[in-house]
């Protein structure tokens, strides 16, 4: 099994409902643990409720120079099921598509859509709390844009003001002609 030499992110998969309990577990082990949450409002009959939700349901990112010791340490954490691999080993997660999933993590904002975007387009937020996310819109609905972020395979539907946004092919020519 090959070992990337050098501290890196990677993913683990983790039980159902058991990420509160691997985060809890990896961190008293001292490792750098990333469990990306949103903000979720639960509508019941008697009351409303704002519920912490993992973005990534059964998955969560460690930062770590991974040996074969420290791969085991990890594995033997209640709530571990694996960390994610190829056939060569263990994968590193690039640290810009960890960047990616942390600017998710801060995202506020409203639905919106726009008649310039199509799918398949590559898309670069230019302003506000997720400045520097860059993904390929997936689908377009009435209200919401449907972008796949570079970060674990899957789509992620952001909200975002429509000035916030634009054409990834725009901001490669703003800067040719400058």
């Amino acid at each position: 099994m090959h070992y990337c030499p050098e501290k890196s992110w990677y993913v683990l998969r983790v039980r159902s409902q058991a990420e509160r309990l691997v985060h809890v577990g990896l961190h008293h082990k001292q490792f750098e643990v990333l469990n990306p949450t949103y903000q979720a409002l639960s509508i019941r009959k008697d009351r409303r409720k704002v519920l912490t939700r993992p973005i990534f349901n059964g998955y969560m990112f460690v930062r770590t120079l991974l040996n074969p010791e420290c791969h085991l340490e990890i594995l033997k954490t209640p709530g571990v099921v694996e960390i994610l691999k190829s056939p060569s080993g263990p994968t590193p997660v690039p640290d810009d598509q960890v960047e990616n999933v942390r600017l998710l993590e801060k995202h506020v904002g409203a639905c919106f859509f726009g008649t310039d975007f199509e799918v398949g387009d590559s898309v670069f937020v230019k302003e506000g709390p997720l400045t520097g996310l860059r993904g390929v819109i997936d689908r377009l609905d009435r209200k919401k844009l449907h972008i796949h972020v570079d970060a674990i395979p899957g789509s992620v539907m952001i909200d975002v003001e429509p000035h916030q946004v634009q054409l990834e092919k725009d901001t490669v020519y703003q800067l040719v002609t400058k």
